[in-house]
């Protein structure tokens, strides 16, 4: 069974805030691993690996310590409100907080502000670049739960502009499928097929309706899937069939789509799911990756070449760790997360 290759670092530093917009369309080059064809890794996926140690007579380096330093080396961003969306940027990923806070984080350099929107009384419950990022460095977020949802535009250093308004909403998702603005609000897919990143998006299309309560779209070349909690439990789906269905779960977080597999959030399992895929068909059953390891894992989006990251919601419904929430590279096998959480 191949699943999404969970292998590797996302390997671009950024040096500062003039140097990260350069490098985002590098070619994205993962460790061989199992998954992919080839031997397992010498050092643990995502980890790099340890320096030589100090010559005779040098001190010892001494391990960076602090309220928001967590031992976990998979963990690349610590101490944010809760992380409910992340996208993939290149071999970084924005991170969107549900309080307004927009973040760039990579494996190699501190989390990077990028900026804010404003929720008024609701939440951030999706995020997504420009399919021109590169150029025009706009970002987009769907604020949900006070009164008309809103898609917002972002761009570094400016005031958010509301681009469209949808029907009010309690969850949602958000993403561009062929270059094109696709929204979930509530049980209801749409696009705007007209919209190219100026002025509002208007003229909205309904793709789907009564798809259960949307709370994450996902993307890959021209496929569109949504994860969503029906009244049968949590649902990975395209707009016209339902793939998987965990009847035992009543919450779903973000999904990540890839040629021959779909992973999907499990909040109150405290994990996230991978699904084999064949055809647009399951071909076995899901893999649980990180079970119980870092709580409420709620955000997810595939970075570089099918790297999964997880962003966490401890600060709202979980039992937060000192540096919750966070957003974290899953590791590349299943299982528990030992004992206790750190």
């Amino acid at each position: 069974m191949r699943s999404l290759s969970l292998v590797v670092v996302l390997a671009v530093a950024m040096a500062g805030c003039a140097r990260f917009d350069d490098r985002l369309e590098a070619p994205f080059t993962p460790a061989p691993g199992p998954g992919m064809g080839a031997a397992p890794p010498s050092s643990p996926p995502g980890i790099p690996p340890p320096s030589s140690p100090p010559s005779p007579g040098e001190p010892e380096a001494t391990p960076e310590r602090g309220p928001c330093v967590d031992p976990d080396p998979a963990v690349i961003a610590t101490c944010l409100e809760p992380a409910v969306a992340v996208a993939g940027l290149g071999e970084k990923a924005l991170v969107a907080e549900s309080t307004g806070g927009v973040k760039i984080v990579s494996v190699d350099a501190p989390p990077e502000d990028f900026g804010r929107v404003d929720p008024r009384g609701g939440r951030v419950a999706a995020v997504a670049p420009s399919p021109d990022f590169a150029q025009d460095r706009l970002v987009y977020l769907l604020v949900v739960g006070d009164g008309p949802s809103r898609v917002e535009r972002l761009a570094r250093g400016d005031a958010p502009r509301t681009v469209a308004e949808l029907a009010p909403a309690e969850t949602g998702g958000l993403a561009f499928v062929d270059d094109v603005l696709t929204v979930g609000v509530g049980s209801e897919l749409v696009r705007f097929p007209g919209f190219r990143g100026i002025g509002l998006a208007e003229r909205p299309e309904i793709v789907a309706r009564d798809l259960g309560q949307i709370n994450g779209l996902c993307t890959h070349l021209s496929d569109l899937y949504l994860s969503a909690v029906t009244d049968r439990g949590a649902v990975i789906r395209t707009a016209d069939q339902v793939i998987w269905t965990w009847p035992d779960q009543r919450s779903a977080g973000g999904c990540a789509a890839a040629e021959d597999s779909l992973a999907v959030a499990l909040p109150d399992a405290e994990r996230a799911d991978v699904l084999p895929l064949a055809g647009g068909a399951a071909r076995g059953q899901p893999e649980a990756l990180a079970e119980g390891r870092y709580g409420r894992i709620t955000g997810l989006a595939s970075v570089g070449d099918g790297v999964l990251l997880g962003g966490t919601t401890n600060k709202r419904g979980g039992s937060p760790v000192p540096t919750d929430d966070r957003a974290v590279i899953l590791p590349q096998t299943g299982g528990g997360g030992g004992d206790a959480r750190t």
